[in-house]
């Protein structure tokens, strides 16, 4: 787990100095924190997301997302205890005496976005000029600044009180990739129809989870393409094409007769359907 007392030290001795400089710079060493442990929940938990199904890189974007597929809890205090007595026929766990064995302390993620945004506004950006006469500081507001920066240091130091951190609680499913890869997501938050990409982050292949009776199936995502020279259908992964930019050229092996195709993608125009031709047609 990341240790934030070294951090913590650093921002507070920049604060003592207090000059706009040395506030400015603990304002920048406390955003850093702040990604830094938002970043190590997404660390202890990437077994179960690949990196290439984060959107977003800002910190409460990752945390949105990880609530959202792969730890609701995420944003929860969690402890895990350890029962005094070995189990017993007829003895219920509940009634049993429990000691601590760690703590994983729960944030509010939009809080931390919230102060992640507000140093930057404060602090780490060049105020524009409104008009030609418009000084520019080279620093903001010290005394903002600063009771921003002690805000996030009293968060911090209730953060550094953490013992223990967990890669998120529920049923997991997990197939392998035809790379070789294991993957493994959260039953739980995994929708039927949703795309998840292998974690293996040399591999293009996309899977599509269905969800049935006996809990939940993978299938490739792949277009086809027609060889140009044997007319073989090539089944190729989804995101080898989406990758791609506009008017770039791409090309691949026939896995039949090894033929070399090209793909591009290409603005093209087209007609919409009519209402007659969307009628199914009757049968002569």
């Amino acid at each position: 787990m990341i240790q934030l007392q070294p951090a913590i030290d650093r921002i507070r001795a920049l604060l003592i100095g207090d000059t706009e400089q040395n506030v400015t710079y603990a304002a920048l060493e406390a955003r850093l924190a702040l990604e830094k442990v938002c970043y190590d929940r997404l660390r202890q938990r990437h077994d179960y997301i690949s990196h290439d199904q984060l959107r977003r890189w800002q910190p409460g974007a990752i945390i949105n997302t990880l609530m959202k597929d792969v730890d609701e809890h995420i944003g929860q205090t969690l402890t895990v205890s350890i029962g005094k007595s070995p189990v017993e026929a007829g003895v219920k766990p509940e009634d049993d005496e429990y000691v601590p064995i760690g703590t994983e302390v729960g944030f509010d993620a939009k809080r931390i976005a919230k102060m992640w945004n507000a140093l930057a506004k404060l602090a780490l950006h060049v105020r524009l000029p409104e008009h030609k006469d418009d000084h520019i500081a080279d620093y903001g507001d010290k005394a903002k600044t600063r009771a921003k920066v002690e805000e996030v240091v009293a968060e911090l130091e209730r953060l550094a009180k953490g013992t223990m951190t967990f890669s998120g609680m529920g049923e997991q499913v997990l197939f392998v990739c035809s790379c070789g890869e294991k993957n493994k997501r959260r039953a739980g938050l995994l929708r039927d129809g949703r795309h998840v990409h292998c974690i293996n982050p040399e591999c293009k292949i996309t899977w599509k989870a269905t969800k049935d009776a006996d809990g939940f199936t993978f299938e490739l995502v792949t277009i086809s393409v027609d060889c140009e020279a044997c007319n073989v259908t090539n089944h190729m992964p989804w995101r080898y094409f989406l990758d791609m930019k506009h008017d770039e050229v791409g090309s691949f092996s026939c896995h039949t007769c090894r033929h070399k195709n090209y793909v591009q993608w290409r603005l093209t125009q087209v007609r919409p359907a009519t209402n007659d031709e969307r009628a199914p047609r009757a049968e002569e």
